[in-house]
């Protein structure tokens, strides 16, 4: 064998690539954050619908086929600020969301049909399996409608910032998942003794936990001052992203191994499928969107 070292090897090491993925996508979704509006929300649904193919594939590799309808029905969520927004689209669909109740009633329905329909052609008696999956997969990837909810729902200048609110609570929002992730991951790996979830995520630990929650609750305050001028509600924010993004992960780590995979994809070198990347912010930002009437009052 040949002594030489691939030159290549160096940049296939799982951080190196996780750090490049990051250098590249940080500043774009910043930038698409920014800009608001149609880019962000088109970025948004783009995301939840490659999030949602990569669930869908990953559970028919292990026999399962979640219901299409139920699990693209979750695909309204993101797609609302495009379709309630002020344009000609907004028109048409203004109708159909005053009724969505009616709608989903209506979608239920198509979706049993099918199941009805499958087992009727193929003999298979899953139904209730694959509703529920489907169900699942539909409410998961719909979580992705509360990160376009921070964003579009406060789209107003704040104290004649260039910035719109929106922007802003959702740039705070993002620090504070990313730095529980990153802080997470090199407390945990430094000194992390104690496991948080071991049949959930071995390499998850208690240390590793309590540190990705010191550098959210850090981050928010300083933040909360430098964006807002509010550090209560940036700490706040950052407790919300320390506790309810790591119930995130945890989440999907969950899902994962309940199929037997490592990631759900593998378009983010170094981070693996859309919802590997964006599982705690999935958790967080709708809980955000959610307060922040009352996170802006304090």
């Amino acid at each position: 064998m040949s002594a030489i070292q691939n030159p290549e090897s160096k940049t296939r090491n799982p951080l190196t690539l996780r750090l490049l993925s990051a250098a590249l996508g940080i500043p774009l979704l910043l930038i698409l954050c920014h800009l608001g509006g149609l880019p962000f929300s088109l970025a948004l649904l783009v995301l939840s619908y490659l999030g949602l193919r990569e669930l869908l594939q990953a559970y028919r590799r292990v026999g399962i086929r979640p219901n299409p309808i139920l699990a693209a029905a979750g695909l309204l969520s993101p797609a609302w600020p495009l379709l309630a927004g002020p344009s000609a689209i907004s028109l048409a669909t203004a109708r159909l969301y005053a009724h969505l109740p009616a709608v989903l009633v209506i979608v239920a329905a198509l979706a049993l049909f099918l199941e009805a329909w499958n087992c009727a052609r193929h003999g298979m008696l899953m139904m209730s399996r694959s509703a529920s999956y489907g169900l699942l997969c539909g409410i998961y990837v719909a979580l992705f409608g509360g990160l376009g909810a921070l964003r579009e729902g406060y789209a107003y200048t704040a104290d004649g910032s260039r910035f719109e609110l929106g922007a802003l609570l959702t740039f705070l929002t993002l620090f504070c998942v990313w730095a529980t992730d990153s802080f997470a991951f090199f407390v945990g790996k430094k000194w992390g003794k104690r496991k948080l979830a071991p049949s959930v995520s071995p390499n998850k630990t208690v240390e590793g936990a309590l540190g990705g929650l010191a550098a959210a609750l850090v981050v928010g305050a300083l933040f909360g001052q430098i964006l807002l001028g509010k550090p209560v509600a940036g700490l706040l924010i950052g407790a919300i992203a320390g506790i309810f993004g790591q119930l995130g992960d945890l989440f999907e780590s969950a899902l994962k191994r309940n199929i037997g995979v490592k990631d759900l994809g593998g378009i983010i070198p170094g981070h693996g499928g859309i919802l590997d990347r964006f599982d705690s912010l999935l958790f967080a930002a709708p809980l955000v969107a959610l307060l922040a009437p009352w996170l802006l009052s304090l």
